[in-house]
């Protein structure tokens, strides 16, 4: 990993705005994106995935990340968005398969702060969703948390703005605190 980087994960459940708010704050701070690899997936845009495939999505996410901490190093951005992280992918284990994914300790480390997004925001259909009802997304938004909540060496920070504005007011303030924080603690 590159010295100097800020790295962002944004988690939550499907249809939170993840992806917006990665393009939004990308913006703000001129950050360079790693996209979530498994939207492009073939096995997962066909439905066939399977649970030894969330290993192979995880390292594949993990490897997204660094390029693109490389084309931040090379633009001289102080900063990386990842709209998913390794706590989708357990999720993802533990809700579709009941089971606990291994393998997700490099793309667990690889982020310095989370930017969790609450289902409180209108649900988009998508092919590559499976959750509309509300009821579904805020229980596996606990689930999130209560994963977040137990890492407790790990800095996170709950979205939870009603428009996307708000979001990204929220994201822009949870970044800069964490950087004023850790340029203190250095």
């Amino acid at each position: 990993m590159i010295k100097g980087i800020t790295r962002i994960a944004i988690s939550g459940v499907e249809s939170t705005g993840k992806t917006t708010l990665a393009l939004a704050l990308s913006k703000a701070l001129g950050a360079e994106v790693a996209f979530e690899s498994a939207r492009n997936d073939p096995r997962v845009r066909a439905g066939t995935i399977e649970q030894p495939d969330l290993k192979r999505l995880a390292n594949a996410q993990w490897h997204a990340c660094l390029a693109a901490e490389e084309r931040a190093s090379k633009s001289q951005s102080s900063a990386v968005i990842s709209d998913t992280d390794s706590t989708v992918i357990r999720m993802w284990g533990r809700w579709v398969f009941d089971a606990e994914i291994p393998g997700l300790e490099d793309l667990e480390k690889w982020a310095d702060i989370t930017l969790i997004c609450a289902p409180n925001i209108p649900w988009v259909a998508d092919p590559l969703r499976s959750l509309p009802d509300l009821s579904d997304r805020q229980k596996l938004h606990q689930h999130y948390l209560d994963e977040l909540q137990n890492r407790a060496d790990h800095p996170w920070v709950l979205i939870d703005g009603l428009t996307q504005e708000k979001r990204l007011e929220q994201s822009v303030r949870a970044v800069q605190f964490f950087r004023s924080d850790s340029s203190l603690s250095e």
